[in-house]
């Protein structure tokens, strides 16, 4: 938002599905509201899905400097391409947020160069303690954008040399391939928000609706027991209201995220879904 300019008069277009939790905020909303802009919410589906004709109305009435996409738990929106040209065809900037996608984008090649930009949060994939990475991409655009400058001693061409990411990205597909075939055939109580993996995609975490019971309960239990699920959008910011959005609201109290990490294998697995399968019962 910097790099563009934004002032206080601007607006950033965001999805209504945007967390919050005690400890660490929301990484999402709060640089909005430090820098003072204005904002507006566009609708998601109960299945994540962007509601395109809802982005290009508020696109065209609203006239945002910039729309913002987020790509959950390592899948692109199917429409993300389109709507970034849409935004380009009305001067609208487009960030791709690949918090969770820097592999569907590294190694998948399915995201990350249809928006001006795209961001990367290295910790929710590669062990770092902290940290992050704008990329700045080439289009129409990039004669406006003032390119910040980078901290001594960064240098992008070393940035992954100490990891192997097409490993990495194998054994994260590996892994939700596996969990996708153990949830078919023995937890009908769990639904996994999307029902393959579609080519590119690595993901972040599995994402599943509780439809058997509490998510909250399952989620405290199954933590209790040291497996290590998440729900990373339990509470939704206060802006993103329920009876604007109730969609939203659905999957912030159902969803849960398991395991694919590359650290773990089909044993733990297998054992993570026989631990919810008996909760559930």
């Amino acid at each position: 938002m910097q790099a563009i300019g934004l002032s206080q008069d601007d607006e950033v277009l965001l999805p209504s599905y945007i967390g919050w939790s005690s400890r660490e905020g929301s990484g999402v909303f709060d640089p909005i509201e430090e820098l003072g802009v204005q904002y507006s919410f566009y609708r998601i589906s109960q299945r994540l899905q962007v509601d395109v004709d809802d982005v290009k109305a508020k696109i065209q009435a609203r006239r945002p400097r910039l729309l913002v996409l987020i790509h959950y738990f390592g899948f692109p929106d199917p429409n993300a391409d389109a709507l970034c040209r849409f935004a380009r065809d009305n001067n609208v900037f487009a960030l791709e947020d690949e918090a969770h996608a820097m592999l569907s984008d590294q190694v998948g090649g399915i995201c990350g160069r249809s928006g001006d930009a795209a961001i990367y949060s290295m910790h929710k994939l590669l062990p770092f303690a902290r940290g992050g990475r704008l990329v700045l991409n080439t289009n129409s655009h990039e004669e406006s954008m003032e390119v910040m400058e980078r901290p001594p001693g960064d240098d992008s061409a070393e940035f992954f040399q100490d990891y192997d990411l097409y490993r990495i990205a194998l054994r994260r597909r590996e892994n939700a391939c596996f969990l996708l075939q153990l949830l078919r055939d023995t937890c009908p109580c769990l639904e996994p928000l999307y029902s393959s993996l579609p080519d590119g995609v690595v993901p972040q975490s599995l994402p599943v609706l509780i439809n058997g019971g509490s998510r909250d309960n399952l989620y405290f239990q199954m933590n209790a027991l040291g497996y290590g699920v998440v729900s990373l959008y339990h509470t939704l910011i206060d802006q993103i209201r329920s009876e604007e959005f109730p969609e939203a609201h659905y999957l912030s109290r159902h969803m849960m995220n398991l395991p694919v990490h590359q650290d773990t294998d089909r044993q733990a697995l297998g054992n993570l879904v026989e631990c919810l399968t008996r909760l559930l019962k």
